[in-house]
Formats: structure tokens, sequence, C-alpha cells
């Protein structure tokens, strides 16, 4: 790859890093226009807030891209006759050259305007004895590494540069070419200092802290990539239980303190009731994927970058448009592989005592209604149009929309997310069980005490998507009631009272040989239950994480460790025979399996 022909556009960005639209705008300040020089230094708060709020308008430009190029390459969306041609061809892995997505510059225009912001603030400015900057270098820091996350993941090899590209020379410097493993050589050292410092938050300006990627989870994002799995859960599980953002109200008034920076799920969940012989879904302390929390109050949201909803005041999002239509125009469906993986989970709903209200104890399993969850974020048209409409399913998650006379008046996607809770949960589970392989192996059938560690790491893993209160409190807790229903493990969220569950969502080796092999009678190892967990993770991800932009990476991330672990036989099929079912598990497109199996083809060019 040439340098030039990469970042040379980047030297335009750093001139507009402060300017700004209307006030309306959420990266708006009462300046109407701040040009950045080369040679200034951000020597005061009010430059480092104004900086800081350009690169959030340039990181903009890219979130789209998030979702599309994580979703349309996977296994959870398909195409149809309306598709437009740069969507189809991605989703089919080809890659033309005017393809809109697949323009690297503003990836690269982000990168360059936290280089300059970074290299000119001053981060020894102090104000009553504290630096008034360094939460604002953390952000940035923060920003950038997760942009050069998203090029590695989508990109596969990219050049790397701290230093602002000023000048032209700048520009046709050679700058290494790192994969995702050097990356995280070079990211990872300058992430660790600051994972402590607290993020920045203008609530005035309508920019509270979760605008902006907590380092923890970017660092413990760069592990997983790397491969380095036991500071991976390391870092996952320090955010999840000593972030001190996590200070809500889990135990009665006057306790609150005893669980200060634990994050619970917030009894977020989908609840389905049965009167008579129908049966209803109803939501329980659910704040939604586009919900965002106000002042102290829980959010299951943990970086959320707000979206104009006028193109006069800066960068829309077409994702809720490529998803609804009233017309039957809408470019992308959900898959077919995905109805079927929905269709086919277990809801279980607690016995209770009909005169004292307390749980039984023993449940009662539906096999009919499958996971809850789907049906918050698909409706269907004949729902907002009559008058003959055909009825077809609309995806709601990244939608909002007012509807008039039966009909939508107004449809705009607000936000995108890129972190919350639950994904949390499960990129831990994910490092813990692939820790749990990891050392199994080592162990070699004689050290027993770290066969014992492995299979405990595999248990706490599957824990966490089913019930993860023993997780967090292992010794159990005399608030346990009060505790139970915030540290939901996250399948819960979708599937009921599965912590009850002694025959679907268990450990057996049944259950095991069942999944793997659709055989009761298949005898199973540890290796077996590691591969077993995986599946369950994986699929999860695909119920709670649907659509949300991570599908394809977690696709690609799972294949490759699980072939070097041994646990596929065939390199890229994980994720090759996953794509390739789009239309269903019955109607696996050979042509296309094959295709991916070449995983020069899992890497889109450089344009």
């Amino acid at each position: 790859m040439k340098s030039k022909s990469i970042i040379g556009a980047a030297l335009a960005a750093i001139f507009t890093l402060g300017v700004t639209t209307s006030c309306e705008d959420m990266f708006d300040i009462d300046s109407s226009r701040v040009i950045i020089e080369k040679d200034h230094t951000l020597s005061n708060s009010a430059d480092s807030v104004y900086s800081t709020l350009g690169v959030l308008q340039s990181m903009r430009k890219i979130l789209d891209r998030y979702i599309i190029l994580g979703e349309v390459r996977g296994d959870l969306v398909d195409i149809n006759n309306h598709t437009k041609t740069s969507l189809r061809n991605l989703a089919e892995f080809n890659f033309e050259e005017d393809n809109e997505y697949l323009n690297i510059k503003d990836y690269y225009a982000v990168i360059n305007n936290c280089n300059y912001v970074l290299a000119k603030m001053d981060t020894t400015l102090a104000h009553n004895n504290e630096r008034v900057m360094t939460d604002e270098y953390a952000a940035l820091l923060g920003i950038r590494a997760w942009t050069y996350l998203q090029l590695g993941i989508n990109y596969g090899k990219v050049r790397y540069f701290t230093n602002p590209i000023t000048t032209v020379a700048d520009s046709e410097k050679e700058y290494p070419e790192l994969d995702m493993k050097g990356l995280a050589a070079e990211i990872i050292p300058q992430l660790v200092p600051y994972i402590d410092y607290e993020l920045p938050a203008w609530d005035g300006d309508g920019i509270p802290q979760t605008t902006f990627p907590p380092l923890q989870l970017v660092l413990g994002d760069y592990y997983l990539w790397s491969g380095d799995y036991a500071n991976a859960w390391a870092t996952y599980w320090d955010y999840m239980t000593t972030h001190p953002d996590f200070n809500y109200q889990y135990g009665p008034e006057g306790q609150e303190e005893t669980f200060k920076g634990y994050m619970g799920l917030n009894g977020s969940q989908y609840y389905s009731i049965e009167i008579g012989n129908t049966f209803y879904t109803k939501r329980y302390f659910w704040d939604s994927y586009l919900e965002r929390g106000v002042g102290t109050e829980p959010t299951e949201n943990l970086t959320q970058i707000y979206m104009d909803e006028s193109s006069a005041n800066g960068v829309v999002s077409e994702i809720a448009n490529l998803f609804i239509s009233l017309d039957n125009t809408h470019q992308l469906n959900t898959s077919t592989y995905w109805d079927e993986l929905n269709a086919k989970q277990v809801f279980i709903r607690a016995t209770v005592d009909n005169k004292t209200g307390e749980e039984t104890g023993s449940y009662t399993p539906n096999t009919l209604v499958g996971d809850q969850r789907k049906k918050f974020y698909t409706e269907y048209s004949n729902s907002y149009a009559t008058n003959g409409v055909e009825e077809f399913p609309l995806y709601i998650k990244h939608s909002v929309f007012n509807v008039s006379n039966n009909e939508i008046s107004r449809l705009y996607t607000s936000a995108i997310t890129i972190y919350r809770r639950a994904i949390v949960y499960l990129r831990a589970a994910e490092a813990l069980n692939a820790l749990a392989k990891e050392q199994w192996d080592l162990a070699n059938g004689t050290d027993t005490l770290l066969m014992a560690e492995a299979r405990g790491n595999a248990t706490k893993a599957f824990y966490l998507m089913k019930d993860a209160y023993p997780v967090f409190f292992p010794e159990g807790h005399v608030l346990e009631k009060e505790l139970r229903q915030s540290f939901l493990g996250v399948h819960a969220r979708g599937c009921g009272d599965i912590r009850l569950d002694t025959m679907y969502y268990v450990l057996k080796k049944e259950a095991v040989a069942l999944k793997l092999y659709n055989n009761k009678e298949q005898a199973v190892n540890f290796t077996d239950t590691i591969n077993y967990i995986d599946e369950l993770i994986i699929d999860e991800l695909a119920l709670e994480a649907s659509l949300e932009g991570n599908r394809f990476g977690d696709l690609m991330r799972f294949s490759d460790r699980r072939y070097k672990q041994g646990l596929d036989e065939v390199d890229g099929d994980f994720l090759a025979k996953r794509v390739a079912s789009r239309k269903g598990s019955e109607q696996m497109d050979e042509e296309l399996y094959n295709k991916l199996l070449d995983k020069s083809l899992w890497y889109l060019p450089i344009k």
C-alpha cells in the first residue's frame, strides 16, 4: 500500500477540527467557527473542548459504516431485489472500485484529527492542582485506538502513524504496515496509563461521558483480538467490578455502597406471560438499544454517539431507512438464519405459588415462542399502514419514528451504539472460554490444578449467559433477592427464568452432544464442552446484539481462534458456513461457502 494514496487526504482534516454548524447540533459550541492552525498550541480548556468536539464530528462520518460493514457481510442480514449495488456487492464479497463504503480516507481523517489534537494539547495545564485536559486527552486516545481497531478488523493491515500529517511531505513518508497484533503492540501501552481517568462530560451541551469509548473496553478488545485471553478477561472483569460509574442502587436504602462498582444488567428483560392459551411479551426494566441515560440513572449503553436529524446540521445516518419502508422497498432484511436461531430458543417460566407469590423452584418450558427479544426488534408494515399494504418485517432496533394516521411520518436513526453492558458480558465470556481452552491444553492431562481452573473458567463463561449472579457473588449474598434481577445472565433477557432450567440451557453431556453432533448418544469430552460454550456465545451475540455492527468481526475472530485451538477441522469454516446459511440452515450457498474459505476475501481492499 502507498502511504500517499491512503492518508494524503488526511491533510485537510486538521483544518476543520473546530468548524461548527448550528447550536442545535449536539457537537456545536457557542463559537460559530474555530479554525485550528498548524502551529497553534491547545493551552486552555476551551481549546480542548472545541478540538474534541471536532474529532467527534469527524468520527460520525464512519459510524454508519461500522454497522454496514459489520453486518451486511455477516449471517444475520440478507439482501433483496431493492438492494443497491454497493450493498449487494458487499454482501456477495465483490468489492468494486467505486463502492461508496470502501473509502478508507474518512477513518484516517479521524486518526489525523486525533493525532493533531493530542500533539498540541498541553496536558500539564492545571487548575486548583488538577490537570484540566487529561480527560480529553484520554478520550482522544480511546477514539484513535477504536478507529484503528476498525481499520484492523476491516482491512487486515493498515498504515500506522501517530504524528499529525500537516504537510505534503508528511503524507509522502513511508509508515509501517501493521496487522492486528502489531496494532495491539503499539496501542495497548498507550492506553494502559489512562484507563483510570474519567472521560469528559459536557451535559449542558448534550454530551455525556457515554459519548466516548471507555479506554478499558477498547483495551480489552485489543487483548481479545490479539489472542491475549488472560489479559482480555482480566480487563473486562475489572471494568465490570470496579468501575466507578457503576454505583447504582441495587440494595435497600442505606446499603447502596455495598454494590458500588458492580455492573449488572439492570434487570433488562423481555418476558412472556400466558393468558388463557395465548402468550404475550412485555418488557421488564428495559432501556432500549437507543435509550440514553439521564443524569445518574443507569443505562444499558456505555458508548453512544448521537447523529443529526437533518443533513443541514451535519451527519445523518441512513441505517433506519435501509431496514424500513412502507412500500416494501427497503434494501436489507434480517436473514432466515437469524429467524431460525431465534425460533429454536426455549423460553423458561418459573412456577409461582398462588398464595405466597414466591417461586416454587420448578419451571415450565415453552419450546414454541422462541427468544422474546426478536419481537421487540421486528414489527410489520400493517402495524403502521393499512389499506391493503402487504405485511413484511421491519427491523426497528436502529430507528426512531413518529406515527400519524397509522403511517410513519418521520423516521431516523438518532444514535449509533458502540459499547453496552451485555456486549461486555459476552466478550468477557468469550475471553474466559478461550482462556479455559488454553489452560486445558497446557495442563496436558497431568496438571490437575490447571485442569480444575480451566473447568471453572469455562463454567463462569457459561454462567455469564445463564445466570450472572453466582459469577459476581460466588459466596452468595444476604440480599440475593434484590440482586438477582440486576445480575441476570444475558440469555435470560430473551428466554426468561433460565437460571432454573435443568434440561435445555445446561452444561450436560447430552446437551453438548445434541448441539454439536445432533446425537444424544455421542461421547463428549471437555474440549467438546469448550466448543459447545463457544457455540452458545456466538449464538448469544446474534440474539442479543443483532445488527449492531460487530457480527462479521465476531465471526472472523471466533473462526481464526477455533481453528488455531483445534476446535474446527477446516480453517475459516466457522465463518463460512454461517454466512453461507443466510437463507436458512437447510439452504447453504455452497458457492459462497467455498468462496469464504479464502480468508483474503474477509478483508476489504484499500481504496
